[in-house]
């Protein structure tokens, strides 16, 4: 099966194939966010559907909580999917201008079915068809710039920094969120993935190269960034795995592969080779 943009990765065709179906788990726990969850409790993690949902919208407010989220601002949203992260905004606050970006245009589609502006909140949303790494906005644009969970399926990383980096208002803030490398076991962890390379961009696309804490923090002051803080919330990401391998019914190669993948994932993760890490930088 082909997806309409070549850059986007394959798992996103199950997910449209999912929504199809009324009464698909996988469509209705991916049908606004696609992303994993945030439990603050995670050994006594909700894998419901609802706890989920209520998971994926705490991970958007991870992110929130680093961009210092106010009333009239102006914010986009990088890598948007179907925009439930600017959807949850436009719920809560005032006068936003609320824009996304993203590269598949049945995303885009989606996106602007599922957000309308909230009455009499004075917000509007506006969504494109576009790539991060060449942003279709004028030089100091926005307030703040978000990727959540999407920066290593971009082309260049150095790329987005530049483009947010021009596109942000001095004092504006980049978020954004990548599945770190842990540099003292990075060796053992290239290891471990040697086997899953072929099935991890099969079904996830062009994954940049794996890259370090440190490999952050330098790409962030080459570009001109301060960096505000880096919160590690792999343990809260983890009952994501479990959810995932719950409602996959193997009853299709492909399916039998994302298993596959969600089994090891969860295994690096848990033994802290990679980590689920929010970072929030200032112009």
């Amino acid at each position: 099966m082909k997806t309409t943009n070549d850059t986007t990765p394959h798992y996103f065709d199950m997910i449209f194939e999912e929504l199809k179906n009324e009464d698909s788990v996988m469509g209705k726990a991916f049908g606004n966010h696609v992303h994993w969850g945030y439990w603050h409790e995670p050994q006594t993690a909700d894998i419901s559907l609802s706890g989920f949902l209520a998971a994926a919208n705490e991970l958007s407010e991870q992110h929130f909580a680093l961009a210092a989220i106010t009333d009239n601002l102006k914010i986009l949203d990088t890598g948007c999917g179907f925009g439930g992260s600017l959807d949850l905004l436009n719920q809560q606050y005032q006068n936003l201008e609320l824009c996304g970006v993203n590269i598949d245009p049945r995303q885009i589609e989606r996106a602007r079915q599922n957000v309308i502006p909230r009455i009499g909140s004075g917000n509007t949303v506006d969504f494109k068809v576009g790539d991060a790494c060449k942003l279709d906005y004028p030089d100091a644009s926005f307030d703040v710039v978000i990727a959540m969970e999407c920066i290593f399926n971009f082309p260049s990383r150095l790329d987005y920094f530049k483009e947010a980096y021009r596109v942000l208002k001095p004092g504006g803030r980049v978020v954004f969120s990548d599945f770190i490398a842990y540099r003292p076991t990075f060796i053992l962890f290239a290891l471990m993935c040697l086997p899953y390379i072929s099935l991890l961009k099969k079904h996830f696309g062009e994954i940049a190269e794996p890259i370090s804490e440190s490999g952050y923090k330098q790409l962030a002051a080459t570009e001109g960034f301060s960096l505000l803080e880096i919160r590690n919330i792999t343990a809260g990401t983890l009952p994501t795995y479990k959810f995932l391998e719950k409602i996959t019914e193997p009853n299709s190669q492909d399916a039998r592969e994302m298993i596959k993948l969600y089994r090891f994932q969860h295994l690096v993760a848990r033994l802290g080779l990679h980590r689920y890490q929010i970072f929030a930088m200032q112009k």
